[in-house]
């Protein structure tokens, strides 16, 4: 079973062996590469078949827990003892310190809003965008030039809510843990971070910056902590089924075969410290 760790508890080999399996999977040239990661993630960023898998749905929680448990196994596949970090941005908000030390995902974009200039994905010779609506080669951040990281009272203003969803099970529910989470209702911890670290996060192609996957792992972890305390069973998720234009429990989770009832309950296969 995976163990996913805080990026702060990380040893410096730990931290190394991420970047490489990382970088590795970047440079595949067939099957599921990197890039593949990324056209996946706009593609299923809008509606796909009448349905929103990845945002503004229900699907929004389980579809990245699929998407990110892939993408763990792409890394596994060149170094089997890594895992996926969390990056908890409650508490870890100095640019100084994880996960932005140059051994690791590297600091700000130049100037405060352009190509990062620190670290392993610095640069085009280091780390190439060849997936984007937009036309630059290399990474780009703007790191707090926009909103402010979500807080622990937001968190916990998630973690109360007892109900996982309600209808029209879109941006537009006006109650529900999802939304809150997600970015359709306040606190939106989600939404909050890729527009605080602003770029490529900030996109439709936010998997572009490794940091994407970071920031999603704490948004599982952070759904865990609520499967905890009400429960991780798929009748605990909503819409249970015959929803049209929803993907209900027992869907799959396009483009993958899974359906949001085989990947609810993921303590068979990872858990968090």
């Amino acid at each position: 079973m995976g163990i996913r760790k805080n990026v702060a508890a990380l040893t410096a080999a730990e931290r190394t062996a991420f970047v490489a399996a990382v970088k590795k999977l970047k440079a595949k040239t067939t099957g599921r590469n990197y890039d593949w990661f990324v056209n996946t993630h706009m593609t299923y960023f809008g509606t796909v078949n009448g349905h929103n898998y990845a945002h503004w749905s229900s699907s929004f929680l389980p579809w990245h827990r699929k998407f990110l448990l892939e993408f763990e196994k792409g890394l596994q596949a060149f170094d089997s003892t890594v895992t996926l970090p969390y990056w908890n941005w409650v508490n870890e908000q100095s640019l100084t310190g994880p996960p932005f030390t140059d051994d690791f995902m590297g600091g700000n974009g130049r100037d405060g809003s352009g190509p990062v200039t620190t670290g392993p994905f610095a640069g085009e010779a280091n780390w190439r965008i060849n997936v984007s609506p937009s036309t630059a080669k290399s990474l780009y951040r703007a790191i707090g030039r926009s909103g402010s990281l979500p807080t622990a009272a937001d968190v916990q203003t998630i973690l109360d809510v007892g109900t996982y969803d309600v209808a029209p099970w879109t941006s537009a529910s006006n109650d529900g843990m999802r939304n809150r989470l997600e970015g359709g209702l306040s606190p939106s911890p989600h939404g909050r971070v890729h527009v605080w670290v602003g770029g490529h996060m900030a996109q439709t192609d936010s998997p572009n910056d490794p940091l994407f996957f970071l920031h999603h792992c704490n948004i599982d972890r952070i759904w865990s902590r609520w499967q905890n305390r009400w429960g991780y069973g798929a009748a605990r998720y909503q819409p249970g089924g015959g929803t049209a234009n929803v993907v209900d429990v027992d869907e799959a989770l396009a483009p993958f075969t899974a359906t949001v009832a085989d990947v609810v309950d993921h303590r068979g296969s990872y858990t968090y410290t």
